[in-house]
């Protein structure tokens, strides 16, 4: 196999690998925050991009800095996570017109986009993730049958493209659901879309009718969504306003 694709594969393995391992800290993070478990990130399964770029970033830079001074390699791993941060947040709000995370409420913030305060949590991440992780996930991927590494990449790859179309489906789905909401309120009625899917027997009750819950992990993953939705629950029935509030945490 030609050195090169072997090792763009490599990368796309580690690229999984470290998704993965934000999805956890973020998952674990903003679970304990909410105190309730939250599955984070923008895509359904259990993968956050924004760390697998962060992750090839440190690593694209470490080796393009690698004979520059130790001040300015380490800075600029330090840094580049909130450069990741940055750029990812604009991108989502250009193409998709998203703010998914909302820093205003932050000192020391720029545009909502990134602040001081995480800033420096992800500079700590990095150096720990340079100095123990990625040799250690470097070394696991580097250890396999290249015949395995390509399944297995085909394999994410996969599941990466399928997950990514759904959660832009699901995206752009939430939007319109909150439009419709948010008029729906203006018009001081009802969300009427949902009147002939809701059954008053107590069976149904227990259930919220399946253009609500397409909504949820969205809304849970991302507090910026959930702030759109939670001030216009009046126009939901009453039984649905107390299924969403246990549901999105709200007391």
């Amino acid at each position: 196999m030609n050195d090169l694709w072997l090792s763009l594969v490599q990368y796309f393995l580690y690229f999984c690998y470290a998704a993965f391992l934000g999805w956890i800290v973020e998952s674990i993070f903003r679970s304990f925050q909410e105190k309730r478990f939250v599955n984070a990130g923008f895509l359904t399964g259990p993968f956050v991009p924004i760390y697998g770029f962060g992750a090839l970033s440190i690593a694209a830079l470490s080796y393009g800095l690698r004979n520059a001074h130790p001040a300015l390699l380490w800075g600029t791993i330090m840094l580049a996570p909130t450069i990741v941060e940055y750029v990812g947040a604009w991108l989502l709000e250009r193409f998709f017109g998203l703010t998914l995370w909302d820093y205003r409420d932050q000192k020391f913030n720029l545009q909502g986009r990134i602040c001081l305060r995480f800033s420096l949590y992800w500079a700590i991440l990095a150096v720990g993730f340079k100095l123990i992780l990625e040799p250690l996930l470097l070394s696991q991927i580097q250890a396999l049958h290249p015949n395995l590494a390509i399944y297995l990449s085909g394999f994410l790859s996969g599941v990466l493209i399928i997950d990514i179309v759904h959660s832009s489906k699901l995206v752009f789905y939430v939007k319109s659901f909150v439009a419709d909401l948010q008029e729906a309120v203006s018009r001081g009625g009802s969300f009427f879309s949902l009147g002939n899917l809701i059954s008053h027997s107590e069976e149904a009750r227990r259930r919220l009718p399946l253009e609500i819950r397409r909504i949820l992990k969205p809304l849970n993953a991302f507090p910026s969504l959930k702030r759109l939705v939670l001030p216009n629950l009046q126009a939901f029935p009453e039984w649905i306003q107390e299924q969403l509030k246990k549901r999105l945490g709200k007391k």
